[in-house]
């Protein structure tokens, strides 16, 4: 092995992240809260460079606004997403 490789700093996977308890309240939803949460999740860890904004990931997730922005909110109160000063939700990687 190179000495290159041996100086590697591991990045944090975000298929590894722990989160903290997600809340959701008032909203009812169409489907179950968590398969829409994880299909959001999904969706975020496999495109990196996906930062829609709240009306995009709407469209994207067959969500009415307010049901998307309780989740993106809830998954930055989690430390799984941030919300950018342009509007945007990103991956915290």
């Amino acid at each position: 092995m190179s000495a290159s490789l041996s100086h590697r700093v591991p990045q944090s996977d975000p298929l590894d992240f722990k989160p903290k308890p997600l809340s959701i309240r008032g909203l009812s939803f169409k489907r179950p809260v968590l398969d829409v949460v994880s299909r959001v999740r999904g969706e975020f860890v496999e495109m990196r460079g996906f930062s829609p904004t709240i009306e995009q990931a709407a469209r994207l997730f067959d969500l009415s606004r307010e049901e998307c922005s309780s989740i993106l909110d809830a998954l930055v109160q989690q430390g799984f997403l941030r919300h950018t000063s342009d509007g945007r939700y990103r991956l915290i990687m």
